[in-house]
């Protein structure tokens, strides 16, 4: 796999199997262009499985949004909660693009079983990040229920999400809603943004090693993440905002330049 326009690298070795060695590099703001660019091109290698995947996203945020449409609070929540979700939706769409990379053409049935290649250290991490949104949750229906509930749950659905928003109890849920999510989604950005992808390409790497190779990448480069990160934040929102049609073409874009940015961040270098 080719780096180009790194800065610095840096070379890890602990937890890692026999001969291995893992390669960080330093990365400039941009090679985010690039991973875009490169993402869309993915898309149109790959038209069918990105089109599954984003229909898939797509599925779920409008159940979603059905589902707890009367309760708005409830439904900016379940909604942020994708965001979670990502990762392991994404892992389907990483498999095609390293399918791609390799020259082999995409194959939509096998990427529905990318995660069996290194299902227990999947699972651990899945139980980590559940365990990080389990508290999230928590700490929202707190603050939901600090900002005047009765008023927060009894809205009149027909001014739908613009007269929660423009009320006052709404204002007040929105602070603390923003501000202790902002606070979670940054830690669970800097604990994954590699993960994912580094475990699906090399099984023998298990998920705390992961965890701790994507934070150490995210401090490596964290003006260069700092923007990665609020361009994930921002097209995923505009996906979710538009009931999920956005997600159509964002999810998988996003999903294809992860993995490209994965592929300029990090080396896994077999040596003696």
């Amino acid at each position: 796999m080719a780096h180009v326009s790194t800065v610095h690298s840096h070379r890890h070795y602990s937890d890692m199997p026999q001969g291995e060695v893992l390669i960080s590099h330093e990365v400039q703001l941009h090679q985010i262009g690039d991973w875009l660019i490169k993402g869309w091109q993915d898309m149109a290698r790959a038209p069918l499985g990105s089109l599954f995947y984003g229909l898939a996203s797509m599925l779920i945020i409008m159940l979603t949004m059905a589902f707890f449409r009367g309760a708005p609070p409830l439904m900016l929540i379940a909604g942020a909660t994708f965001i979670f979700v990502m990762p392991f939706l994404a892992m389907g769409l990483y498999y095609l693009a390293y399918r791609l990379e390799k020259g082999l053409s995409p194959d939509l049935i096998s990427s529905l079983f990318a995660w069996r290649s290194n299902s227990s250290n999947i699972a651990l991490f899945a139980l980590t990040l559940g365990g990080i949104l389990s508290f999230w949750l928590m700490m929202a229906i707190v603050i939901a229920g600090g900002a005047r509930s009765e008023a927060l749950l009894i809205v009149d659905t027909s001014e739908g999400m613009l007269g929660f928003l423009t009320s006052e109890a709404g204002m007040v849920f929105m602070s603390g809603f923003f501000l202790l999510g902002a606070a979670v989604l940054a830690l669970v950005f800097t604990i994954s943004v590699v993960t994912m992808p580094l475990m699906l390409r090399d099984e023998k790497v298990a998920f705390i090693p992961a965890m701790i190779m994507s934070y150490k990448v995210t401090m490596e480069n964290k003006a260069v993440m700092t923007v990665w990160a609020l361009t994930l934040g921002i097209l995923a929102t505009i996906g979710i905002a538009t009931m999920g049609l956005g997600l159509v073409v964002i999810m998988p874009l996003l999903a294809y330049a992860s993995w490209h940015a994965f592929n300029d961040l990090v080396e896994i270098r077999q040596e003696p």
